[in-house]
């Protein structure tokens, strides 16, 4: 059975994990449209400040989730110092 901490670090991983490709698929919209002509740099700009904003959007979600394991981990750990 784990421990609470090992689930903590799981979920760590997990989040890391997930962070990193969340940001590599916004990098990979800012690569494919950075260099675009062929439509106005006004467009370009909005196709990559969207995606950037569903990066953050994402990063915030992954962060709350940690933050509610972090607040597990340490309640149980409360618990059991009682």
């Amino acid at each position: 059975m784990k421990t609470k901490e090992q689930i903590y670090q799981d979920t760590r991983e997990m989040v890391n994990k997930q962070d990193k490709a969340n940001y590599l698929a916004y990098y990979k919209v800012f690569l494919d449209n950075s260099k675009r002509h062929d439509i106005p740099t006004e467009e370009v700009e909005a196709i990559i400040a969207d995606a950037y904003a569903v990066y953050k959007h994402k990063e915030a979600e992954l962060e709350e989730i940690l933050d509610l394991a972090y607040i597990d981990l340490m309640e149980s750990s409360n618990r059991e110092a009682i």
